[in-house]
């Protein structure tokens, strides 16, 4: 889904540190690839950078799986860690540290804020249809959670099977037709997402049924032909076509940094370098208890006021609810609403117990 992964990230990264800490020049990045950082080499990885590299900082992009071990090693030679992902799974009390921030894009959190918004907006019945890839992280979960606390009931639920290329998905649209739901939740992304919405589009579903999907299926990036799919929303901690001024400067300055829109990768990055300029002091140190020094800070990101709670996970104030559309030369994700985080610490110690059913990839992996 993302093959410039890496460029992106960084590109992002240098673009902060430039605008945050000007005159300062770029500091040096050290690189090491770990696959999917799923196995124990990333492991390994780590302690090269700590012990032969003498790094200040250690970012690292990887998922849930040897994620305990990952946090253990930087507690242990007490050095800062910054882990990054796009937030799709639950984090457990066992990840948290005082020398670990996770920043994310609070995909989980954006899926439960979605289940209680459906329910005033577009009513309790609901369809489930989820990729057995998608499906594999804790946002259909978060979703099921706050969607029934208030009221809501799955009518029917469908799984694609891991071969998704040779899938008609004539059943998907069977039960959703038997059902006659509100709405479909969907939960989908890439070239997948893309075969479900064309399947929906030309069904008698298409524009009767509203859509909500998570936002990796929406992502502009990828859908890049026009579709005939209507109706279709989703609920997010960014959207690239946020009137915001932070954001509309960060896609502006991008685009002519590296004559190229960005991706949510390249937000990420951006974001990372602005947490790295809030804390590298005159001498180009970074803290070691980076948890404990943004205990009690926030500041202003693409994405709106952004801090570290729970977990030390990033956390927004706000999620945003956008309009999938085509504007004339490509799609777009378009903010209609704003909702409130209910994000709480109480919602973690509810959820953490859910079992760690992800995939090995930091991201969809579709």
């Amino acid at each position: 889904m993302f093959p410039t992964l890496a460029l992106d990230f960084l590109n992002g990264c240098k673009l902060a540190i430039k605008n945050e800490i000007p005159g300062t020049g770029t500091p040096t990045f050290i690189v090491e690839g770990i696959g999917a950082g799923a196995d124990a080499s990333m492991l390994k990885a780590a302690e090269k950078f700590i012990l032969q590299e003498n790094v200040d900082v250690t970012i690292a992009f990887c998922g849930e799986h040897h994620l305990r071990e990952l946090v253990k090693i930087f507690d242990n030679y007490k050095k800062p860690l910054i882990h990054v992902d796009l937030g799709g799974f639950i984090l457990r009390k066992e990840f948290d540290s005082p020398h670990v921030l996770h920043h994310n894009l609070n995909l989980w959190q954006s899926a439960y804020q979605t289940g209680t918004f459906a329910v005033k907006k577009f009513g309790k019945k609901v369809s489930v249809i989820a990729s057995m890839y998608d499906g594999g992280y804790h946002m259909g979960a978060a979703f099921s959670e706050s969607f029934v606390a208030a009221g809501g009931s799955v009518a029917s639920y469908y799984v694609s099977p891991m071969d998704y290329k040779t899938e008609t998905f004539e059943k998907m649209v069977s039960d959703i037709e038997e059902a006659q739901p509100d709405f479909i939740y969907a939960i989908f992304s890439h070239k997948e997402g893309e075969k479900v919405f064309d399947v929906l589009s030309k069904s008698t579903i298409n524009g009767h049924i509203p859509i909500l999907a998570i936002p990796l299926m929406t992502d502009e990036s990828f859908n890049t032909d026009k579709l005939d799919i209507k109706n279709v929303h989703s609920v997010a901690s960014w959207s690239f076509d946020d009137e915001h001024a932070q954001m509309k400067t960060f896609v502006a300055e991008y685009d002519s940094s590296y004559d190229g829109k960005p991706t949510i990768i390249g937000l990420l990055g951006y974001e990372v370098g602005i947490t790295l300029s809030k804390c590298i002091s005159s001498e180009g140190k970074v803290p070691s208890k980076l948890a404990e020094f943004f205990a009690d800070k926030n500041w202003e990101t693409p994405r709106g006021i952004l801090s570290y709670g729970m977990r030390n996970e990033s956390q927004v104030t706000n999620f945003k609810v956008r309009k999938f559309e085509f504007n004339k030369t490509g799609y777009g994700n378009f903010v209609v609403e704003s909702l409130e985080s209910k994000i709480d610490k109480g919602l973690y110690e509810k959820l953490e117990e859910l079992p760690a059913v992800a995939w090995y990839n930091p991201y969809i992996c579709t």
